[in-house]
């Protein structure tokens, strides 16, 4: 048996839930920008060296995000480092190129050892910010000498100046600039302030979504301490 599509009339747009109508329909009540995929994102692992339960969490959030209307594909980055974290730069510029080329609307960088909770694309995607992420715990409680994981919870939107890159949600737009470049530069001596700094020459300043909370199961992880290993 057959279901007949549901027209959007709006740009005669064909969808294939009424879930996906609605969120049509949303973007034209509240008058933000058209998209020919309104809220489509392309979630990008950075490598496939996956924590237990991390994977499982995201493809739950996947699964949630697509029963709720929108269009989502998961994919891992093939891993280029030959030296911890030396290519992560260039696994997250592929990524955004991805993106770029096939037309996403958004595109959310995850690491292989977070566990966020169903709904959080979808609370982070109606924020509609160019760049945002959760607010990132440890699950060890502690806040290993970063801002992020002792934020206080439930107080909305917040601007940040730098923020980590675990679960990180970027608008595609915001790497147009940098479609025939690189905008990432690889960890080793380019940090998460270098990068913020230089998105900050165009304007943006990534916000921390405080209503929504992310675990990362393994502390962080600084580039350099494992230079004399």
């Amino acid at each position: 048996m057959t279901t007949k599509p549901i027209v959007t009339l709006t740009d005669r747009a064909w969808v294939n839930s009424q879930q996906a109508h609605d969120l049509r329909s949303t973007r034209i009540d509240m008058g933000w920008p058209k998209h020919v995929s309104p809220f489509s994102t392309l979630i990008a692992a950075m490598g496939n060296y996956w924590h237990p339960g991390c994977k499982e969490a995201i493809e739950a959030m996947c699964q949630f995000t697509w029963e709720a209307g929108y269009e989502v594909t998961f994919y891992e980055e093939e891993d280029a480092c030959y030296a911890p974290y030396d290519s992560l730069g260039i696994m997250r510029n592929s990524a955004y190129y991805r993106a770029l080329q096939e037309g996403y609307e958004y595109l959310l960088y995850v690491d292989n050892d977070i566990q966020p909770q169903p709904d959080t694309l979808v609370k982070l995607l109606h924020r509609y910010v160019p760049i945002l992420s959760p607010i990132v715990r440890y699950a060890d409680g502690e806040a290993h000498g970063l801002t992020l994981p002792a934020m206080e919870s439930g107080k909305g939107l917040a601007m940040v100046s730098s923020i980590v890159l675990s679960c990180l949600l970027f608008q595609t737009s915001v790497f147009l600039p940098y479609a025939l470049t690189r905008f990432w530069q690889d960890s080793l001596g380019a940090g998460e302030t270098y990068h913020f700094d230089k998105l900050a020459m165009t304007g943006h300043r990534p916000f921390v979504d405080t209503d929504v909370v992310v675990t990362c199961v393994s502390p962080p992880h600084f580039p350099l301490d494992s230079r004399s290993r």
